[in-house]
Protein backbone atom coordinates (compact mmCIF):
# COMPACT_ATOMS: atom_id res chain seq x y z
CA UNK A 1 0.00 0.00 0.00
CA UNK A 2 1.29 3.34 -0.76
CA UNK A 3 1.13 6.12 1.57
CA UNK A 4 -0.87 8.50 -0.41
CA UNK A 5 -3.22 5.49 -1.80
CA UNK A 6 -7.00 6.83 -2.56
CA UNK A 7 -5.81 10.96 -2.40
CA UNK A 8 -7.07 12.36 -5.53
CA UNK A 9 -5.24 15.32 -7.05
CA UNK A 10 -5.92 18.12 -9.28
CA UNK A 11 -2.90 19.88 -10.80
CA UNK A 12 -3.49 22.91 -12.77
CA UNK A 13 0.58 23.92 -13.13
CA UNK A 14 3.24 24.44 -15.58
CA UNK A 15 6.89 24.02 -16.53
CA UNK A 16 8.34 22.95 -12.81
CA UNK A 17 7.60 24.01 -9.69
CA UNK A 18 3.68 22.96 -10.07
CA UNK A 19 4.58 19.85 -11.93
CA UNK A 20 7.07 18.52 -9.71
CA UNK A 21 5.24 19.06 -7.23
CA UNK A 22 2.63 16.97 -8.53
CA UNK A 23 4.95 14.49 -9.70
CA UNK A 24 6.40 13.81 -6.07
CA UNK A 25 2.51 13.01 -4.70
CA UNK A 26 2.17 10.84 -7.67
CA UNK A 27 5.12 8.93 -6.67
CA UNK A 28 4.02 8.58 -3.38
CA UNK A 29 0.83 7.01 -4.43
CA UNK A 30 -1.86 9.53 -5.55
CA UNK A 31 -3.62 9.57 -8.49
CA UNK A 32 -2.54 12.63 -9.95
CA UNK A 33 -4.91 14.80 -12.48
CA UNK A 34 -3.29 17.41 -14.73
CA UNK A 35 -5.52 19.83 -15.91
CA UNK A 36 -4.42 21.21 -19.17
CA UNK A 37 -5.57 23.80 -21.90
CA UNK A 38 -6.28 22.51 -25.41
CA UNK A 39 -3.08 23.72 -26.39
CA UNK A 40 -1.25 21.98 -24.09
CA UNK A 41 0.83 22.78 -21.13
CA UNK A 42 3.40 25.46 -22.16
CA UNK A 43 6.27 22.51 -21.12
CA UNK A 44 4.89 20.42 -23.61
CA UNK A 45 6.22 23.30 -26.20
CA UNK A 46 10.00 24.00 -24.09
CA UNK A 47 13.29 22.56 -25.52
CA UNK A 48 15.24 20.11 -25.54
CA UNK A 49 12.00 17.76 -27.54
CA UNK A 50 11.59 14.20 -28.27
CA UNK A 51 8.90 14.02 -30.72
CA UNK A 52 5.70 16.50 -30.14
CA UNK A 53 6.83 17.06 -26.24
CA UNK A 54 9.69 18.28 -24.21
CA UNK A 55 11.51 15.45 -22.59
CA UNK A 56 11.93 17.92 -19.44
CA UNK A 57 7.52 17.55 -19.90
CA UNK A 58 8.02 13.43 -19.39
CA UNK A 59 10.37 14.89 -16.11
CA UNK A 60 8.03 16.55 -14.57
CA UNK A 61 4.57 14.44 -15.67
CA UNK A 62 5.52 11.46 -15.36
CA UNK A 63 2.66 9.35 -13.80
CA UNK A 64 -0.42 11.69 -13.95
CA UNK A 65 -3.70 11.89 -16.27
CA UNK A 66 -4.01 14.62 -18.46
CA UNK A 67 -7.70 15.98 -18.90
CA UNK A 68 -8.20 18.85 -21.55
CA UNK A 69 -10.76 21.25 -21.06
CA UNK A 70 -10.93 25.05 -21.74
CA UNK A 71 -11.32 27.08 -18.19
CA UNK A 72 -12.06 29.69 -20.13
CA UNK A 73 -15.75 28.59 -21.14
CA UNK A 74 -18.59 28.81 -18.43
CA UNK A 75 -19.25 24.85 -19.28
CA UNK A 76 -15.32 24.05 -18.84
CA UNK A 77 -14.98 26.08 -15.36
CA UNK A 78 -18.42 24.10 -14.57
CA UNK A 79 -16.76 20.98 -15.48
CA UNK A 80 -13.55 21.58 -13.15
CA UNK A 81 -15.93 22.35 -10.01
CA UNK A 82 -17.18 18.73 -10.63
CA UNK A 83 -13.84 17.50 -10.71
CA UNK A 84 -12.67 19.29 -7.34
CA UNK A 85 -16.02 18.51 -5.41
CA UNK A 86 -14.48 14.70 -5.61
CA UNK A 87 -10.72 15.57 -5.27
CA UNK A 88 -8.53 16.14 -1.97
CA UNK A 89 -5.50 18.77 -3.24
CA UNK A 90 -5.60 21.19 -5.66
CA UNK A 91 -1.63 21.94 -7.13
CA UNK A 92 -0.96 25.49 -8.95
CA UNK A 93 1.93 27.35 -9.59
CA UNK A 94 -0.12 29.53 -11.62
CA UNK A 95 -0.19 33.76 -10.60
CA UNK A 96 -2.88 34.31 -8.48
CA UNK A 97 -4.02 36.87 -10.69
CA UNK A 98 -4.59 34.54 -13.24
CA UNK A 99 -6.19 31.90 -11.04
CA UNK A 100 -8.81 34.63 -9.71
CA UNK A 101 -9.61 34.97 -13.79
CA UNK A 102 -9.98 31.36 -14.57
CA UNK A 103 -12.35 31.64 -11.27
CA UNK A 104 -9.96 29.03 -9.50
CA UNK A 105 -8.78 31.00 -6.70
CA UNK A 106 -8.43 29.53 -2.77
CA UNK A 107 -12.09 31.33 -1.86
CA UNK A 108 -13.73 30.08 -4.92
CA UNK A 109 -12.71 26.70 -4.89
CA UNK A 110 -13.33 26.47 -1.02
CA UNK A 111 -16.78 27.34 -1.63
CA UNK A 112 -16.70 24.10 -3.77
CA UNK A 113 -15.20 21.77 -1.83
CA UNK A 114 -14.71 22.93 1.72
CA UNK A 115 -12.42 19.94 2.42
CA UNK A 116 -10.04 20.99 -0.57
CA UNK A 117 -6.23 21.52 0.28
CA UNK A 118 -5.10 24.08 -1.60
CA UNK A 119 -1.30 24.22 -2.78
CA UNK A 120 -0.40 27.15 -4.43
CA UNK A 121 3.31 27.64 -5.92
CA UNK A 122 4.43 31.19 -6.71
CA UNK A 123 7.41 33.70 -7.44
CA UNK A 124 6.49 35.84 -4.38
CA UNK A 125 3.38 34.50 -2.49
CA UNK A 126 0.07 35.49 -3.00
CA UNK A 127 -0.03 38.38 -0.50
CA UNK A 128 2.08 41.70 -0.80
CA UNK A 129 2.46 43.97 -3.72
CA UNK A 130 4.64 41.39 -6.04
CA UNK A 131 2.17 38.60 -5.25
CA UNK A 132 0.93 38.94 -9.36
CA UNK A 133 4.55 39.27 -10.73
CA UNK A 134 5.96 36.20 -12.90
CA UNK A 135 7.83 34.10 -10.91
CA UNK A 136 10.67 31.99 -12.35
CA UNK A 137 13.53 30.32 -10.54
CA UNK A 138 16.36 32.52 -11.77
CA UNK A 139 14.29 35.98 -11.26
CA UNK A 140 14.00 34.52 -7.43
CA UNK A 141 17.62 33.58 -7.07
CA UNK A 142 18.30 37.11 -8.57
CA UNK A 143 15.86 38.65 -6.19
CA UNK A 144 17.65 37.40 -2.92
CA UNK A 145 20.97 37.59 -3.94
CA UNK A 146 21.54 34.07 -4.73
CA UNK A 147 22.65 34.49 -7.94
CA UNK A 148 25.47 36.52 -6.67
CA UNK A 149 26.38 33.65 -4.45
CA UNK A 150 26.82 31.47 -7.01
CA UNK A 151 29.51 33.15 -8.52
CA UNK A 152 30.73 35.71 -5.93
CA UNK A 153 34.03 36.10 -8.33
CA UNK A 154 32.48 36.32 -11.29
CA UNK A 155 29.36 37.00 -13.59
CA UNK A 156 25.55 36.22 -11.88
CA UNK A 157 25.09 32.41 -12.44
CA UNK A 158 21.85 30.51 -12.23
CA UNK A 159 22.16 27.28 -9.78
CA UNK A 160 20.36 24.78 -11.66
CA UNK A 161 16.54 25.81 -11.41
CA UNK A 162 17.74 24.92 -7.38
CA UNK A 163 14.43 26.60 -5.79
CA UNK A 164 12.05 25.46 -8.42
CA UNK A 165 13.02 21.92 -7.31
CA UNK A 166 13.25 22.88 -3.78
CA UNK A 167 9.79 24.60 -3.41
CA UNK A 168 7.77 21.67 -5.12
CA UNK A 169 9.59 19.62 -2.39
CA UNK A 170 8.30 21.72 0.29
CA UNK A 171 5.18 22.51 -1.29
CA UNK A 172 4.27 18.28 -1.59
CA UNK A 173 5.88 18.18 2.33
CA UNK A 174 2.58 20.82 3.25
CA UNK A 175 0.70 19.03 1.45
CA UNK A 176 1.09 15.97 3.40
CA UNK A 177 1.15 17.62 6.41
CA UNK A 178 -2.06 19.02 5.74
CA UNK A 179 -4.30 15.83 4.46
CA UNK A 180 -3.02 14.43 8.19
CA UNK A 181 -3.97 17.33 9.88
CA UNK A 182 -7.29 16.95 7.93
CA UNK A 183 -7.37 13.47 8.79
CA UNK A 184 -8.02 14.87 12.79
CA UNK A 185 -10.32 17.84 12.19
CA UNK A 186 -11.78 17.39 8.88
CA UNK A 187 -10.59 20.62 7.29
CA UNK A 188 -9.04 21.79 4.60
CA UNK A 189 -6.14 23.97 4.34
CA UNK A 190 -4.47 27.31 2.04
CA UNK A 191 -1.06 26.73 1.43
CA UNK A 192 1.87 29.18 0.37
CA UNK A 193 4.81 28.86 -0.91
CA UNK A 194 6.93 31.32 -2.55
CA UNK A 195 10.13 31.02 -4.74
CA UNK A 196 11.28 34.11 -3.17
CA UNK A 197 10.50 32.62 0.81
CA UNK A 198 13.28 29.57 -0.69
CA UNK A 199 15.97 31.75 -2.22
CA UNK A 200 15.93 33.66 1.36
CA UNK A 201 16.28 30.28 3.13
CA UNK A 202 19.10 29.11 0.54
CA UNK A 203 20.78 32.39 0.74
CA UNK A 204 21.34 32.95 4.79
CA UNK A 205 24.77 31.04 4.89
CA UNK A 206 26.25 33.26 2.45
CA UNK A 207 24.55 36.20 4.54
CA UNK A 208 26.53 34.81 7.47
CA UNK A 209 29.80 34.26 5.56
CA UNK A 210 29.46 37.81 5.00
CA UNK A 211 28.46 39.24 8.10
CA UNK A 212 31.61 37.84 9.66
CA UNK A 213 34.05 38.95 6.45
CA UNK A 214 34.50 35.70 5.25
CA UNK A 215 32.52 36.46 1.61
CA UNK A 216 35.61 38.30 0.33
CA UNK A 217 38.19 34.65 0.31
CA UNK A 218 35.05 33.55 -1.31
CA UNK A 219 36.41 31.97 -4.97
CA UNK A 220 35.02 29.47 -7.73
CA UNK A 221 33.15 26.89 -5.84
CA UNK A 222 34.93 27.68 -2.16
CA UNK A 223 32.33 26.94 0.27
CA UNK A 224 33.44 28.91 3.41
CA UNK A 225 32.39 26.31 6.32
CA UNK A 226 35.44 24.59 6.50
CA UNK A 227 38.59 23.99 4.47
CA UNK A 228 39.56 22.36 1.95
CA UNK A 229 35.69 22.24 0.78
CA UNK A 230 36.29 23.27 -2.89
CA UNK A 231 36.83 21.38 -6.56
CA UNK A 232 40.46 20.63 -7.67
CA UNK A 233 42.58 20.25 -11.04
CA UNK A 234 43.59 16.15 -11.19
CA UNK A 235 45.67 15.27 -13.97
CA UNK A 236 43.11 13.76 -15.62
CA UNK A 237 39.91 16.16 -14.44
CA UNK A 238 38.02 17.51 -11.66
CA UNK A 239 37.57 16.01 -7.96
CA UNK A 240 35.45 18.04 -5.30
CA UNK A 241 37.19 17.42 -1.72
CA UNK A 242 35.99 17.82 1.67
CA UNK A 243 37.90 17.54 4.70
CA UNK A 244 35.84 19.26 7.64
CA UNK A 245 38.02 18.15 10.75
CA UNK A 246 41.40 18.37 12.08
CA UNK A 247 42.42 15.50 12.47
CA UNK A 248 41.39 14.45 9.10
CA UNK A 249 43.21 17.48 7.65
CA UNK A 250 46.39 15.86 10.06
CA UNK A 251 46.55 12.89 8.12
CA UNK A 252 45.80 14.10 4.73
CA UNK A 253 48.90 15.94 4.71
CA UNK A 254 50.74 13.24 6.28
CA UNK A 255 49.27 11.09 3.34
CA UNK A 256 50.69 13.55 0.73
CA UNK A 257 54.12 13.86 2.21
CA UNK A 258 53.28 17.45 3.51
CA UNK A 259 54.96 16.64 7.52
CA UNK A 260 56.10 20.02 7.23
CA UNK A 261 52.74 21.74 7.72
CA UNK A 262 51.94 19.37 10.78
CA UNK A 263 51.71 22.33 13.30
CA UNK A 264 51.96 25.53 10.90
CA UNK A 265 49.07 27.62 12.95
CA UNK A 266 47.51 28.62 9.71
CA UNK A 267 46.12 25.03 9.38
CA UNK A 268 46.23 23.91 12.73
CA UNK A 269 42.01 24.61 13.12
CA UNK A 270 39.32 24.67 10.89
CA UNK A 271 38.80 28.47 11.01
CA UNK A 272 42.62 28.86 10.85
CA UNK A 273 42.13 27.20 7.28
CA UNK A 274 39.43 29.15 6.38
CA UNK A 275 40.90 32.66 7.27
CA UNK A 276 43.90 30.99 4.93
CA UNK A 277 42.15 29.46 2.06
CA UNK A 278 44.61 30.55 -0.59
CA UNK A 279 47.10 28.56 0.86
CA UNK A 280 45.08 25.42 1.41
CA UNK A 281 44.26 25.42 -1.86
CA UNK A 282 47.59 26.08 -3.06
CA UNK A 283 48.57 22.95 -0.76
CA UNK A 284 45.78 20.60 -1.97
CA UNK A 285 45.41 22.16 -5.71
CA UNK A 286 49.34 21.43 -6.58
CA UNK A 287 49.54 17.91 -4.91
CA UNK A 288 45.99 17.47 -6.72
CA UNK A 289 47.13 18.49 -10.42
CA UNK A 290 49.45 15.64 -10.55
CA UNK A 291 47.56 12.68 -9.99
CA UNK A 292 44.54 10.71 -11.75
CA UNK A 293 40.87 11.38 -9.98
CA UNK A 294 40.90 8.47 -8.61
CA UNK A 295 43.62 8.21 -6.53
CA UNK A 296 42.71 11.53 -5.27
CA UNK A 297 39.35 10.16 -4.05
CA UNK A 298 41.13 7.65 -2.53
CA UNK A 299 43.77 9.50 -0.80
CA UNK A 300 41.20 11.65 0.83
CA UNK A 301 38.94 8.94 1.96
CA UNK A 302 42.10 7.32 3.58
CA UNK A 303 42.60 10.50 5.52
CA UNK A 304 38.98 10.04 6.75
CA UNK A 305 37.60 12.58 4.49
CA UNK A 306 34.93 13.19 1.40
CA UNK A 307 35.71 13.48 -2.10
CA UNK A 308 34.16 12.47 -5.62
CA UNK A 309 35.30 12.80 -8.65
CA UNK A 310 33.41 16.09 -11.10
CA UNK A 311 31.34 13.98 -14.20
CA UNK A 312 29.36 14.80 -16.66
CA UNK A 313 25.22 14.87 -16.11
CA UNK A 314 24.69 11.76 -18.81
CA UNK A 315 27.14 9.91 -17.14
CA UNK A 316 24.19 9.28 -14.66
CA UNK A 317 22.14 7.37 -17.25
CA UNK A 318 25.18 4.08 -17.09
CA UNK A 319 25.91 4.37 -13.60
CA UNK A 320 25.92 1.65 -11.78
CA UNK A 321 25.10 3.26 -8.50
CA UNK A 322 22.28 5.18 -9.99
CA UNK A 323 21.36 1.87 -11.52
CA UNK A 324 21.03 0.00 -8.13
CA UNK A 325 19.11 3.22 -6.76
CA UNK A 326 16.35 2.76 -9.55
CA UNK A 327 16.91 6.31 -9.91
CA UNK A 328 16.95 5.71 -13.98
CA UNK A 329 13.79 4.81 -15.45
CA UNK A 330 12.80 3.89 -18.90
CA UNK A 331 10.14 5.05 -20.31
CA UNK A 332 7.83 3.37 -23.20
CA UNK A 333 6.19 6.68 -25.43
CA UNK A 334 5.24 7.41 -28.76
CA UNK A 335 8.50 8.35 -29.71
CA UNK A 336 10.04 5.46 -28.26
CA UNK A 337 12.22 4.58 -25.16
CA UNK A 338 13.55 7.29 -23.15
CA UNK A 339 15.50 7.80 -19.84
CA UNK A 340 13.11 9.60 -16.96
CA UNK A 341 14.51 10.24 -13.30
CA UNK A 342 13.39 7.82 -11.10
CA UNK A 343 12.43 8.54 -7.42
CA UNK A 344 14.96 9.80 -4.45
CA UNK A 345 11.81 8.74 -1.66
CA UNK A 346 12.96 5.49 -0.28
CA UNK A 347 10.52 3.79 1.96
CA UNK A 348 11.86 0.35 2.61
CA UNK A 349 9.66 -2.18 0.93
CA UNK A 350 7.17 0.14 0.17
CA UNK A 351 9.53 2.22 -1.84
CA UNK A 352 7.56 3.93 -4.94
CA UNK A 353 7.69 1.83 -7.75
CA UNK A 354 8.48 3.09 -11.67
CA UNK A 355 5.73 5.60 -12.73
CA UNK A 356 5.43 5.09 -16.27
CA UNK A 357 5.60 7.81 -19.07
CA UNK A 358 3.78 11.03 -18.87
CA UNK A 359 0.59 11.22 -20.57
CA UNK A 360 -0.62 12.68 -24.00
CA UNK A 361 -2.59 15.40 -24.31
CA UNK A 362 -6.05 14.76 -23.12
CA UNK A 363 -5.39 11.35 -22.83
CA UNK A 364 -7.57 10.60 -20.17
CA UNK A 365 -10.21 13.24 -20.32
CA UNK A 366 -12.79 10.58 -21.48
CA UNK A 367 -12.18 8.57 -18.57
CA UNK A 368 -11.96 11.16 -15.90
CA UNK A 369 -15.30 12.78 -16.83
CA UNK A 370 -17.15 9.51 -17.40
CA UNK A 371 -15.94 8.95 -13.65
CA UNK A 372 -17.71 12.14 -13.02
CA UNK A 373 -20.81 10.70 -14.13
CA UNK A 374 -21.45 12.05 -17.78
CA UNK A 375 -22.89 9.89 -20.57
CA UNK A 376 -20.89 9.24 -23.97
CA UNK A 377 -23.11 11.56 -25.96
CA UNK A 378 -22.86 14.23 -23.28
CA UNK A 379 -18.63 13.90 -23.46
CA UNK A 380 -19.01 14.05 -27.72
CA UNK A 381 -20.81 17.02 -27.42
CA UNK A 382 -18.63 18.55 -25.09
CA UNK A 383 -15.60 17.92 -27.68
CA UNK A 384 -17.68 19.49 -30.19
CA UNK A 385 -18.01 22.63 -28.60
CA UNK A 386 -14.40 22.86 -28.27
CA UNK A 387 -14.77 22.61 -24.31
CA UNK A 388 -12.49 19.04 -24.11
CA UNK A 389 -10.25 17.53 -26.06
CA UNK A 390 -10.01 13.67 -26.04
CA UNK A 391 -6.71 13.85 -27.76
CA UNK A 392 -5.67 10.16 -28.46
CA UNK A 393 -8.37 9.02 -25.43
CA UNK A 394 -11.40 6.81 -26.09
CA UNK A 395 -15.10 6.99 -25.05
CA UNK A 396 -16.03 4.29 -23.35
Amino acid sequence: MTPLEGVRVVENGLHLAGPYCGRLLAELGAEVIKVEPPSGESNRRTAPALGEDSLLFHYYNAGKKSVVIDLKANEGKELMYSLIRVSDVFVTNYRPSALRRLGLDYEKLKSVNQKLIYTSISGYGTQGELGDLPGYDPLAQAETGLMIANSPDGAPKVNAMSLDYAAASIAALATVAALLRREKTGEGEFIDIALYDVGVMYVFPWIAFEISGLLRNVRGSRLMVFAPYNVYKTADGYVMIAIGEDEQWKRFIKLIGRDDLMNDPRLNTVRERVRNYDLVDDVVGSWAIQIPSREVVRIVLEAGGAAAEVKRPISVLNDRFATKRNMVWKADTPVGQIPIPGSAIKLGRDSPPPLGRAPTLGEHTAEVLAGLGLSRDEISLLEKRGVISLGKGSIK
